[in-house]
């Protein structure tokens, strides 16, 4: 029998956990995504068109891809760098016009997924886009998350996500969640990517009730103005704080990184996350971390982490759980 395994999340860390997932044969999978996206060609095209932001639904679409499919696959990765569509992405584009003919947005996802044989679901968290807001220690607001997410050194601790506009978590994600056998958070920017989707209502109450294992998969490097300073500990406190529950396992990589890698991040004044959460049998420490550098693309607007989880090692640890 199939196990529901669900993530929470966007980006590229929630890409490179689905990219794994899907070897998986007892795996039914579903991809809760993020409705408040506003950076880069999501951002562009949410303002013109006023539609779901894509970025996070065409990432996770890609993930859970047919691999028979690579050259489908590589148009909706594509990303243009010329002209005045430099910086759009294909698959964000695409979902923009596929939502625009069928009037929905949960219908152009489905369209999508059938092009792309897709294995499992991408579900929206929200119905109606909305614009995140983090209140920091100082007193401050920042409005947006593409604001969140600027990479801003030192600056006051997020102290609660909340959004602009009232929210409500749509009935397919709620019930996703609601039946999981497995929740997966993170990696990925701790407030930006993974914390902001329980700023939707009712989020946070699907997940602290499901009777579903929590997983979180701890970020390797700290994020400046998100998480600066931030040990594990933190990060998994801040987790629980919002998920209205502690996990039940953690990721967690061991072991160093190259000089070339630690000195890239140093210079943005991010370090390799501490790991100070002790012993116990829920924390699984592993070298998660794939060796390859990821460099950013031609006319990709967004900073994008230079090294990430080996999807195929997650995939390993998830799939012990079944």
């Amino acid at each position: 029998m199939k196990k529901n395994i669900v993530t929470i999340g966007g980006g590229t860390g929630t890409f490179v956990v689905l990219s794994g997932l899907k070897s998986i044969p007892e795996a039914a999978l579903s991809a809760v995504v993020s409705s408040l996206d506003d950076g880069g060609s999501t951002g562009r095209l949410r303002d013109a068109y006023g539609f779901l932001p894509h970025g996070d639904a065409r990432q996770a679409l890609v993930a859970l891809a047919d691999e028979r499919a690579a050259l489908t696959r590589a148009l909706f990765a594509y990303r243009f760098a010329k002209g005045d569509i430099a910086g759009h992405n294909f698959g964000n584009l695409f979902l923009t016009a596929l939502t625009d003919i069928l009037g929905s947005d949960a219908l152009a996802i489905e369209e999508a997924s059938k092009i792309l044989r897709v294995k499992g679901s991408v579900i929206p968290v929200s119905e109606h886009a909305g614009t995140l807001i983090a209140r920091l220690e100082s007193g401050e607001t920042l409005v947006g998350e593409h604001v969140i997410d600027t990479r801003t050194p030192g600056r006051s601790p997020i102290v609660a996500l909340e959004t602009k506009e009232p929210s409500k978590v749509c009935e397919d994600a709620k019930q996703a969640i609601e039946e999981a056998d497995i929740i997966i958070l993170g990696p990925g920017d701790l407030y930006a990517s993974t914390l902001a989707n329980f700023a939707i209502g009712g989020v946070t109450d699907a997940v602290a009730s499901s009777p579903g294992r929590l997983v979180y998969i701890v970020n390797l490097f700290t994020k400046a103005g998100e998480t600066d300073g931030y040990s594990a500990k933190k990060h998994v406190e801040e987790v629980a704080r919002y998920a209205g529950r502690k996990p039940d396992t953690i990721l967690i990589h061991q072991g160093s990184f190259a000089e070339e890698v630690l000195d890239r991040y140093a210079a943005e004044k991010e370090f390799p996350v501490i790991d100070d959460l002790g012993e116990g049998a829920h924390i699984l420490r592993r070298h998660f971390a794939d060796v390859v550098i990821s460099e950013k693309l031609p006319g990709d607007a967004v900073s994008r982490s230079l090294i990430r989880h080996d999807s195929a090692k997650i995939a390993e640890a998830i799939q012990a759980l079944i």
